[in-house]
């Protein structure tokens, strides 16, 4: 489903060569800090996991799994404020690697994000119960926490940019319970969410405390994850005096900004637009797959 130019391919095929250089290692192997010389491919641990209950009904707290990275830096000496970016259900694309050499123009160092390679996966577009992009949010806080030890980033301010599956990440990562959860105990917490055409259909009460600004870039015409619910969500937000918007660009689709790609239609694909589910808390209990 990804379909983009040369120029663009090569750039994606290098980042997933980077992070795909040697098997993943251990847990017990990972380096607990970086150094000023480190950049590229990055191995680290989540700040734990989010794994189901025996059951299925819910998520528990699990142990940490080992997660991949592309970590670049703009010229100069730092330290540099940085963005974490997570990717979409497909995996790393033109989105992620489109917007990283932007921000390091601007003099942000940028931290691609891959949730999929250390847990053995490739998609989650066509079975979104595989992983869930709440799943994934002690994902983005280890990234923060090993970031937070290179000496070249300001740890102060480091935000989270995440698209369509990694926008859901970047909302549930943006609530005050994932912030007391993963980033307690004074742990770097994240000073910005990007969210990009996330889904906001999934109504939970965490999700109406945010620990830090949130923008939310989503597409008018957007049938995958519709805008509808996140503007709601954005002014309920507002309305509680937090500091949330949202961009709904006239005209635009789901990935809007991925540049190379054409729009497509897919038929495969596991979508929620047309429903809204209410949860007692963002752990569950969920509704069984059926309904």
């Amino acid at each position: 489903r990804n379909i983009c130019t040369m120029k663009k391919c090569f750039v994606v095929l290098a980042l997933l060569a980077a992070s795909a250089a040697g098997c993943a290692p251990a847990l017990k192997d990972l380096r607990p800090a970086l150094s000023a010389a480190d950049s590229g491919g990055i191995w680290f641990g989540s700040a734990g996991s989010l794994v189901r209950a025996p059951d299925g009904s819910r998520f528990v707290l699990g142990d940490p799994a080992v997660i991949g990275g592309d970590l670049r830096f703009p010229s100069g000496t730092g330290p540099f404020p940085a963005v974490i970016l997570a990717h979409g259900c497909g995996g790393i694309g033109n989105a992620e690697t489109g917007w990283a050499p932007v921000l390091r123009e601007w003099g942000y160092a940028t931290f691609v994000i891959d949730s999929f390679r250390g847990r053995g996966l490739t998609e989650v577009c066509t079975n979104a119960r595989t992983l869930t992009g709440t799943q994934r949010i002690p994902d983005a806080y280890g990234a923060l926490r090993i970031l937070a030890t290179h000496p070249k980033i300001d740890a102060r301010r480091v935000a989270l940019m995440g698209f369509s599956h990694g926008g859901i990440l970047t909302m549930g990562a943006s609530t005050a319970w994932a912030k007391e959860t993963f980033a307690s105990a004074g742990r770097p917490a994240f000073r910005v969410f990007l969210a990009f055409y996330p889904s906001c259909n999934t109504v939970y009460p965490e999700r109406e405390r945010i620990s830090a600004p949130v923008r939310i870039h989503s597409g008018e015409l957007d049938d995958w994850t519709p805008a509808g619910p996140c503007i709601r969500l954005a002014e309920t937000l507002k309305s509680s005096g937090q500091d949330a918007t949202i961009t709904v660009y006239p005209g635009a689709h789901h990935s809007f900004d991925n540049i190379g790609r054409p729009f497509l239609r897919l038929s495969n694909v596991d979508s929620g637009a047309d429903c809204t589910f209410r949860i007692a808390s963002t752990l569950g209990p969920f509704p069984p797959a059926s309904e």
